[in-house]
């Protein structure tokens, strides 16, 4: 059987995790795609909203991007 629910299982993660934990998750996902061109870094932001919406904001606030631009899929 095929599953294409690739969201469900990362969200679940990032729920169970205290909040300091959460934070050094969006601190060290800045520091790895940071450099990254911008429509990567907000495709990644995208993603791990899916998972979880304050996920992809908090990895989007820690890149320093809008979160509201990532949300529009552009590429």
């Amino acid at each position: 059987e095929y599953d294409d629910d690739y969201y469900s299982q990362p969200g679940a993660l990032f729920r169970l995790m205290p909040p300091d934990e959460q934070q050094v998750l969006f601190e060290n996902t800045a520091r790895q795609i940071g450099g990254a061109e911008l429509f990567i870094q907000q495709r990644h932001v995208r993603n791990c909203y899916k998972a979880d919406p304050a996920y992809g904001k908090g990895v989007a606030d820690a890149l320093g991007i809008s979160l509201e631009d990532a949300l529009k899929e552009t590429r």
